[in-house]
């Protein structure tokens, strides 16, 4: 109806390059009447667009409480229209300033350029109502000539350009406004310095601006969250033993906590992070400077409350360390750490190699060098082993690392050098040669904070009963190839080797039990079930199971057994869901914690950013609410 409804018109020759005077076009005297077809055409479509996309009816989630209780907790209906209408309108401008580049810097570009101006070919003149020009196509005999083909073809790429540029705008508009906006918000937040290492950390007692940042966010036992803090550097090798004491005692204490320290040693100085190293400085600087964001943070929550007289942090109540601080009222937390068939921890035999030339080249899958498909990665760079490139990566913290076991007591000298080669040559001392590998493997893969709390110790000692890992944290493993023939022995044994490292800790192990799983495993699960009870065997094939280290047995330990009907990835050969989404909802399935982090196995982590997490969970969950039952967040 609309293309029937045309009113096309062209330009006379005297009014090509002009629109004003006698030039005016006529029908902008009634130009409501020529467009309301094409404006009624657009909003059809508009309202279409609008109703095809617009979500009906929700998703019903079980245990979902019901409007009323939303708004009293912070989601009704006008928090969430004002969100939509700021993201609406933030792609409103976006798209805006989108239009404003092509009318004013691309079309522009193009005015006089076309095939009838041009070139002098007439095509679909009276839709773009230009009149007939004479040209290098118009001449008699010229439609075909190199002349009018090499016109046609520069004002065809010309305009080709256009739409192009048309196309892709959007998005360098896109990223100019994430990075304006981002840089808005980070300066608001005071994310500008998170890494500055230039500037003195004073942690005087009561005097060190730093320290009572620290006592005011984390109450009056800050002193032994740093030492806390310190000793975690030290044990991933970060820091040297001697820097490790000069750190703790810039804070008036020793790492001892009952150890006093001398007159001579109580002369605290501000710590200057550009005299440590790289990675350690980066962790102290991002802690400190992160804390004034929490302390913000807590002041307008505590303004959001209504209460003017309310104090961002309620020192004896709100603190780690405060006097009235109930260590029960930590929120629980899971975290959730998928992986396939990734190298948990480094075998001996992979960082002894790589020295040799032929580790350098591509390997075949059926381990018969010279046939099949080259898809192995090279084991090395065929001059260094993979330890020795490693050393080279990170050379201060293998001197620290090489300190740290002298001091421990579990090498007889102190050479970072030394340590190599009697690792390379197996002449490690016989008293700790199997825990020094151990030790070695662990910071060849590095590359628990509350529990060290007095006030957590006193509170769990009171509840014997009650674990501080399954009532505040706990980490899951979720390996998707564990003990079946698509994963790796050595990985296997690598995890073994980490859930026995940390079998004190709440560290759990999810795996996915199903056809081709080794049969000791299926025994296992079969075993625990039969002695729940109520279980035949044979009663399903896959199941997801959850499993934790015993050190009495020396071995697994199932604690969790979920039968399913289906796998874990649903599909067949390449069209399968998406694997590491899989893997996560496994480990979810076996969540415990009211809050759920999942991770990379790639991502490290660092003690003193933990000792903020309940801290950031009352961005999710308001202290302020009166019913908890709706969280920010899911």
């Amino acid at each position: 109806i609309v293309f029937s409804k045309l009113d096309l018109l062209r330009k006379p020759w005297a009014c090509a390059q002009s629109e004003v005077g006698e030039c005016v076009d006529p029908r902008l005297d009634d130009l409501f009447s020529v467009l309301q077809l094409a404006l009624v055409y657009w909003a059809c479509r508009a309202c279409i667009f609008v109703c095809m996309n617009v979500k009906q009816v929700p998703i019903f989630i079980f245990g979902t409480p019901e409007s009323k209780v939303r708004s009293d907790t912070g989601r009704g209906w006008l928090d969430n229209w004002k969100l939509d209408f700021r993201v609406s309108f933030a792609w409103f401008l976006m798209l805006g300033a989108c239009i404003a580049v092509e009318v004013c810097l691309l079309l522009p570009a193009m005015k006089g350029l076309d095939w009838t101006s041009t070139c002098g070919l007439d095509v679909l003149g009276n839709v773009f109502g230009v009149p007939a020009q004479e040209g290098v196509c118009s001449a008699p005999g010229q439609k075909g000539s190199f002349k009018c083909v090499t016109c046609l073809a520069s004002v065809s790429v010309g305009w080709a350009l256009v739409i192009l540029g048309s196309l892709v705008d959007i998005y360098f508009v896109f990223y100019l406004a994430a990075a304006l906006v981002g840089s808005t918000m980070g300066h608001r937040r005071d994310l500008n310095d998170l890494k500055n290492k230039s500037l003195p950390i004073d942690l005087r007692e009561h005097v060190g601006r730093e320290a009572l940042l620290f006592e005011k966010t984390f109450g009056p036992g800050w002193q032994e969250i740093w030492r806390t803090m310190v000793k975690s550097l030290l044990r991933e090798s970060l820091i040297s033993p001697k820097q490790a004491e000069w750190l703790v005692r810039a804070a008036g204490i020793s790492m001892n906590s009952e150890a006093a320290l001398t007159h001579r040693e109580r002369s605290q100085k501000p710590i200057h992070l550009t005299c440590f190293p790289g990675l350690a400085a980066e962790r102290l600087a991002f802690f400190f400077q992160s804390l004034k964001w929490v302390d913000r943070q807590a002041a307008t929550t505590a303004a959001a409350s209504g209460n003017k007289n309310a104090a961002a942090h309620e020192r004896k109540f709100d603190t780690l360390t405060g006097e009235y601080f109930d260590p029960g009222s930590i929120p629980s937390l899971t975290q959730i750490i998928p992986a396939y068939n990734e190298v948990v921890i480094p075998d001996v035999e992979f960082l002894k190699a790589g020295a040799d030339p032929e580790d350098a080249r591509n390997g075949s899958p059926d381990n018969q060098p010279g046939l099949g498909d080259l898809t192995v990665p090279p084991r090395g760079d065929g001059v260094n082993t993979n330890l020795a490139f490693l050393i080279s990566q990170f050379p201060d913290e293998w001197v620290f690392f090489a300190k740290r076991l002298f001091h421990e007591g579990l090498t007889d000298r102190e050479g970072s050098q030394d340590l190599y080669q009697d690792f390379m040559k197996g002449k490690l001392p016989s008293h700790g040669a199997e825990e020094i590998v151990v030790e070695i493997r662990m910071w060849a893969a590095l590359r628990k904070a509350l529990a060290a709390l007095p006030k957590v110790k006193h509170y769990y000692l009171r509840f014997q009963d009650k674990r501080i890992g399954e009532d505040h944290a706990e980490v899951i493993l979720a390996h998707q190839t564990y003990g079946h023939p698509e994963g790796c022995e050595k990985n296997d044994e690598a995890v073994r080797l980490l859930l026995e490292r940390y079998a004190d800790e709440p560290l759990f192990l999810v795996f996915d039990l199903k056809a081709g799983t080794a049969p000791t495993l299926w025994t296992k699960v079969e075993s625990f079930l039969m002695m729940r009870g109520g279980y035949a065997q044979g009663a399903f094939k896959q199941a997801s199971v959850k499993c934790k280290w015993d050190k009495a047995r020396r071995d697994l330990r199932i604690i969790d057994v979920l039968p399913r009907m289906f796998p874990l990835r649903l599909g067949q050969g390449d069209f399968k869901t998406q694997g590491k989404a899989c893997n996560q909802l496994n480990g979810l399935r076996f969540a415990s914690g009211h809050y759920v982090q999942a991770l990379d196995c790639n991502m490290g982590a660092f003690v003193g950013e933990c000792f903020k997490v309940p801290y950031v969970l009352r961005m999710f969950m308001p202290v302020d609410k009166e019913d908890r039952s709706a969280p920010r967040c899911r």
